[in-house]
């Protein structure tokens, strides 16, 4: 064979060659699944039709794989590689229907591998499960790896005999000799590679109205628990998303699998969603906001078996088709389900903040994002994606209306079921539907990164009534882009009532004549009920007038919206954070709305420790800290409670704060009609640790020999992490880049504790060397590690110490282009924190 090198991954220019040729690919495939082995030995069959006769035509199979006898049409070949490829000769190949056979043996282990095992240490069960997105299906087996190469899976699994296993489709046969089973499954419908999974071990099943739950055997009296739950927003949502869909269920069954320690709440694979256990079942006292958090994750998963998994992006620059998608729909069907209000206010406080966050950074990324090779796809991931995607597909429902966008949907599914599309295809279903021609809308938004920061200057004349009103944007990062705008801005006025204005602009500016005329209002606020983008800030006048009426306003979405913008007042240097939380403390204790009280608290906490002076801090610690105390015992609902109970955990400094933490942890003090779980208990210890008290390592000893659960010794290291010595420190840093079989969500969890907040000082040591680990976390961890490690080591940070450690970092150019953007992120909200925490010194 000649000489041939092909690059690193998957490259677009690797998969249009392939995908130019390539078609009616089926894999059938047998593996055999052992007990402790390390090793996982298995036999495929591809077979495809080609256009046109490739030399060398390059297979996927990378990392510590190892492939044996491998036969094209029938005929022997000699097995030549080149970084993560089999490259197959066109000596055999033929126009038209061709086979390739092959034997193979990939990896196995507790981390950082495509199939992984899990050993529950309660009852000693081992539990086997696949992850391949966005390109891990060659870790594992070799194939096609690239989304727009659809194919069909026939599945044959050998296992111990007490073994269940789970895939894509139902079982076809299962027979048991002795004490080993052999498991058959359907063949699939056409999926890509990421999507087909399957799962093994000793599982227990719950049964509903045709769907199953699977679980280990450990968590089945849990699960049972949850389950009915579960169950009927699954029910209830497939049928809801099959009306809106005008579409059935795509796939021929729907199992839900929960994963212990899995690295994402969810993963979609088609007919047999994973998902993290923690999702499902809850391992401290639930509040709404939990539920609905579950809700939103059993909703998000099952839209992707049409947004994702039905049809498919076809790369993963258009990674929003398909998560974006799942989120807003998640949504749209919970306010299907529900009344709308509340669900519309819990979209604004989950998905707007984060986005909003990333679009005023020089991190940032259009919504598409340009991915040169599959090796790169793991940085598409994460709030652009998540957030700003379905807040914009939000904004598209509102200007286009709920009709056509609904039809737009249902054509752009009904056109490319079981196929791949592009985000124009999409653009062009909504524009026939509307019949518009929304391609300037799409090329303002999904294009161009960043976000518009709107203002409004108006003014009222001496009949008390509104002389003008101007509505402008620019753009918040500088680059001098536009984008076309409409939205409902809200006249407040001081008796509490209010009136919705429509406005829209395409340019910097456009007066809004619709406002002229009506009385004087105390306060205007440019993005009433959330239907439109962007960085609405409040003039001064308003912004002192909504400090004023926040008391008065009964509508709870309006609550929300108006403090989400005092919020950005403070992050954009115009309300002193220590202001904004003296009016949380002020008005905390009378909201009774949970979700929101989560929101205010929440930022209440940021200002606390990133952003007020070490003097300030001091100044309202003990009036925070008692007002939370307060409010865990006499909150009028347990949601409250449980609220103000998490906040004392996260902001405990005082010795009075911990001696409360430390009283409930033993019993002596309870929290009305919330009776704490063991995860409760983790959590205390872990903060008492991190915050320095003399008694968090004895508990730490103490409670570790007392809880030798899997759950156990996971919060055991997770709570170690924040212990304040350096030589511990060194340790975990250690382990976390040594490949050491930590599992990656212990690792997760730990690293807020190993940078904690209190410890930056300590910590700063470790922030260089965390940016030089970055090319190596990429290439060896999942998608969103990089993301919580580098939010965790530059995040916690708040000096211009530490920012000038990033920008030497920066400036020596020590990161490939997709890094540098994710470190821009966060070096960006570290300049921030700088300059807020500047203007808050005294």
């Amino acid at each position: 064979m000649p000489a041939f090198c092909i690059d690193e991954g998957v490259s677009r220019e690797l998969a249009r060659e392939r995908a130019g040729i390539v078609s009616n690919v089926r894999y059938r495939m047998s593996v055999t699944l052992q007990k402790k082995a390390a090793r996982m030995p298995g036999h495929i069959e591809i077979q495809f039709d080609l256009a046109k006769v490739a030399d060398p035509l390059a297979l996927d199979f990378r990392g510590d794989g190892v492939a044996r006898e491998l036969k094209v049409n029938g005929s022997a070949e000699e097995i030549h590689s080149s970084n993560g490829h089999i490259l197959v000769s066109g000596k055999h190949l033929r126009r038209g229907h061709n086979q390739i056979e092959l034997d193979f043996e990939s990896g196995i282990a507790e981390a950082n591998r495509a199939v992984t095992r899990y050993v529950d240490t309660q009852d000693g069960s081992e539990y086997l499960y696949t992850l391949f997105v966005p390109m891990d299906a060659s870790l594992a087996f070799p194939c096609f790896d690239q989304p727009d190469l659809k194919a069909r899976f026939s599945l044959n699994v050998g296992g111990p005999s007490d073994w269940v296993v789970v895939s894509n489709t139902p079982v076809l046969a299962h027979n048991i000799v002795g004490g080993w089973g052999t498991t058959l499954f359907e063949e699939t419908k056409p999926i890509s590679t990421y999507l087909f999974a399957f799962a093994a071990g000793p599982f227990e099943a719950l049964e509903s109205s045709g769907l199953r739950l699977y679980v280990r055997k450990s968590m089945l009296a849990r699960a049972k628990e949850e389950w009915p739950g579960v169950a009927e927003t699954t029910r209830k949502g497939m049928e809801r998303m099959a009306s809106f869909f005008a579409q059935p269920f795509p796939f021929p069954k729907y199992d839900q699998v929960l994963i212990p320690g899995f690295p994402y709440g969810g993963m979609e694979h088609a007919g047999a969603t994973f998902f993290n256990e923690d999702v499902v079942l809850f391992r401290t006292v639930p509040t709404v906001n939990d539920y609905n958090r579950r809700a939103e994750t059993v909703l998000h998963e099952l839209a992707h078996q049409w947004f994702g998994d039905l049809v498919t992006m076809r790369w993963f620059d258009d990674l929003w088709l398909k998560e974006g998608f799942a989120q807003y729909m998640a949504y749209h069907t919970m306010a299907e389900l529900n009344p709308p209000e509340p669900v519309w206010k819990r979209f604004y406080q989950s998905i707007k903040p984060l986005a909003y966050e990333i679009d005023a950074t020089h991190g940032t990324t259009p919504i598409y994002q340009q991915i040169p090779n599959l090796k790169d796809a793991k940085s598409a991931y994460g709030a652009i994606v998540y957030q700003k995607a379905p807040g914009l597909l939000r904004v598209l429902a509102f200007d286009i209306g709920e009709d056509h966008f609904r039809e737009g949907v249902r054509t752009f599914l009904r056109e490319h079921a079981y196929s791949n599309a592009e985000w124009s295809d999409l653009i062009g279903a909504f524009s026939r539907a509307s019949g518009k021609d929304l391609r300037p809308w799409a090329k303002a938004w999904v294009e161009q990164r960043g976000m518009p920061k709107v203002e409004i200057d108006w003014a009222c004349d001496s009949q008390n009534r509104i002389s003008s009103f101007q509505i402008r944007q620019k753009d918040a990062l500088g680059e001098g882009h536009l984008w076309p705008l409409r939205t409902q801005v809200l006249l407040g006025y001081a008796d509490g009532l209010s009136e919705r204005v429509a406005a829209s602009l395409d340019g910097a500016q456009a007066s809004v004549p619709g406002a002229i005329g009506k009385s004087c209002p105390a306060y205007v606020f440019g993005n009433d009920e959330d239907h439109a983008y962007g960085l609405f800030l409040l003039d001064g006048k308003s912004q002192a007038a909504v400090i004023a009426e926040l008391p008065g306003i009964q509508d709870p979405f309006l609550r929300a919206l108006l403090w989400g913008a005092l919020w950005d007042s403070v992050r954009e240097l115009r309300m002193a954070p220590v202001e904004y939380a003296e009016l949380g403390l002020r008005l905390l204790p009378s909201e009774k709305d949970a979700e929101l009280a989560v929101s205010i608290l929440g930022r209440m906490r940021i200002a606390f420790t990133d952003y007020l002076s070490d003097k300030q801090r001091a100044a309202i610690a003990e009036r925070f800290e008692n007002l939370l105390i307060q409010e865990i015992a006499e909150a009028p609902t347990t949601d409250l409670r449980i609220t103000y109970f998490r906040g004392l955990i996260a902001i405990a400094t005082t010795a009075h704060a911990r001696d409360v933490l430390k009283e409930l942890f033993v019993g002596r003090m309870t929290i009305p009609g919330v009776p704490l779980k063991q995860r409760d208990r983790w959590n205390i210890i872990a903060a008492l640790i991190a915050g320095g008290d003399a008694s968090g390592p004895e508990l730490l000893a103490g409670e570790s020999k007392r809880d030798t659960s899997d759950d156990g010794r996971k919060y055991a290291y997770v709570s170690g992490a924040g212990i304040a010595k350096a030589e511990n420190k060194k340790k975990y840093f250690a382990e976390y880049l040594a490949n050491s079989g930590v599992k990656e969500d212990w690792v997760t969890a730990s690293l807020p504790y190993f940078n904690y907040w209190s410890q930056s000082d300590l910590t700063s040591s470790y922030l260089e060397p965390a940016l030089e680990a970055l090319p190596q976390l990429k290439r060896e961890r999942k998608i969103f590690f990089v993301v919580n490690w580098l939010d965790s080591f530059v995040g916690n940070q708040h000096s211009p110490a530490a920012l000038q450690t990033v920008d030497r970092f920066l400036q020596a150019n020590r990161a490939d282009p997709d890094l540098r953007l994710k470190i821009l992120e966060v070096r960006d909200e570290l300049e921030r924190t700088v300059r807020i925490r500047g203007r808050s010194m005294p």
